[in-house]
């Protein structure tokens, strides 16, 4: 299958809910309900998520959130 096989909106499709971790396939709703659930540190998160565990690419995104959700400068 060449990579043509999948336009962009199937791409974007696959990706529904938007995943913060692709590694542990974890979207940003399952970031916001861990939040609202008590998750308030990023280790927190990262325990009851499995966000950020693998590769670690996506840790800045998940540090914003949590800014943004605790309405705090910065993680």
């Amino acid at each position: 299958m060449d990579s043509s096989f999948f336009s962009q909106v199937d791409l974007c499709q696959l990706m529904r809910p938007r995943k913060v971790c692709v590694c542990n396939q974890v979207s940003e709703e399952e970031i916001l309900t861990s939040i609202r659930n008590g998750s308030d540190t990023l280790q927190k998160l990262m325990d009851d998520t499995g966000a950020s565990t693998g590769c670690g690419t996506c840790m800045n995104s998940i540090r914003k959130i949590l800014a943004r959700e605790l309405k705090v400068p910065r993680i």
